[in-house]
């Protein structure tokens, strides 16, 4: 069964509830939508399945292709748009990022934002937690600022939220470079002055450190909060496309064509010297190439 559930030669419809689940285990990022949809037409009985993989620190840990199942696992729970998901979405911004699976941050912000004012207060506890540690906040931050996206009501007290953090010199500047990108990226004109301020630190830093880049100095502000462009596909991505035939299709040219780079260097290698170990590391997806020219780079 394993090969015709891989290549999408089955009714789904036939399977059973631990059938489909297994679906998520084996067939790595192959999972067809149409799969995924039975899933979704079943959710009543799929949301503790679901959050029980993802739950589990292992499930994060699984080679390939199980592997995949934590990312298919959040994708899912993510499309029920319920509060009835929070728990396991929630163990999911803490897996993720403690294991750097990039495939599951980058997108938690849209699927958060889609659940909404439900996810806030708990989202909100994430950022005010110091030893979840500053990845962990930041996720959470930047899917508050999801919800307020969608929430036009709920957006004036994120947004305060998330200047005071800024302003908060005693905070991780990381997380402070990210809750001022947030500002920016929703032209917050009303915080204008802490993104001057905070523009003037990263000018300073830049003269004291060498090699330092800062995310942005106080010259550019205006330039950013006053632009006619607009860039929120991080709080408003769809999260589904991976499903999509044409989607996959490119996901697997892209990694082939950086399988025959690499293959490429290789060859060009003089002196049969090897490139550092880390250098040739491999992506956990499973893609067969380096972290760095895979999911570092995140392509969907």
């Amino acid at each position: 069964m394993a090969e015709k559930e891989k290549t999408g030669e089955i009714e789904v419809s036939t399977l059973s509830d631990i059938e489909l689940i297994e679906l998520l285990h084996i067939a790595g990022d192959c999972v067809t939508q149409e799969a995924v949809n039975e899933i979704i037409e079943r959710r009543e009985r799929m949301i503790a399945p679901l959050t029980r993989i993802v739950s589990d620190k292992n499930s994060w840990l699984e080679p390939m292709p199980e592997w995949w199942a934590v990312v298919h696992a959040t994708y899912i729970l993510g499309a029920f748009e319920s509060a009835e998901a929070l728990s396991g979405l929630l163990c999911s911004l803490r897996w993720a990022d403690a294991f750097d699976n990039e495939w599951v941050t980058e997108d938690l912000p849209a699927i958060f934002g889609k659940i909404g004012r439900p996810a806030y207060a708990h989202l909100l506890a994430i950022v005010q937690d110091y030893p979840a540690g500053w990845g962990a906040r930041s996720i959470a931050l930047s899917s508050m600022a999801a919800i307020g996206l969608h929430d036009t009501a709920l957006r004036p007290l994120i947004m305060e939220s998330i200047a005071k953090i800024v302003e908060n010199e005693g905070e991780d500047l990381r997380l402070r470079q990210n809750a001022a990108n947030i500002l920016l990226d929703f032209k917050s004109k009303k915080h204008r002055a802490i993104l001057k301020r905070f523009g003037r630190e990263e000018s300073s830093r830049k003269k004291d450190i060498p090699g330092y880049e800062g995310v942005f100095y106080d010259w550019e502000v205006d330039e950013f909060l006053n632009s006619d462009s607009s860039d929120l596909d991080l709080y408003d991505r769809d999260w589904m496309i991976f499903y999509e035939d044409e989607e996959r299709h490119r996901r697997h040219d892209y990694w082939e064509e950086e399988q025959e780079q690499r293959r490429r260097e290789k060859e060009e290698e003089k002196g049969g010297l090897l490139l550092s170990e880390k250098r040739y590391q491999h992506c956990p997806c499973g893609s067969g190439l380096r972290y760095e020219e895979c999911c570092k780079k995140k392509v969907h």
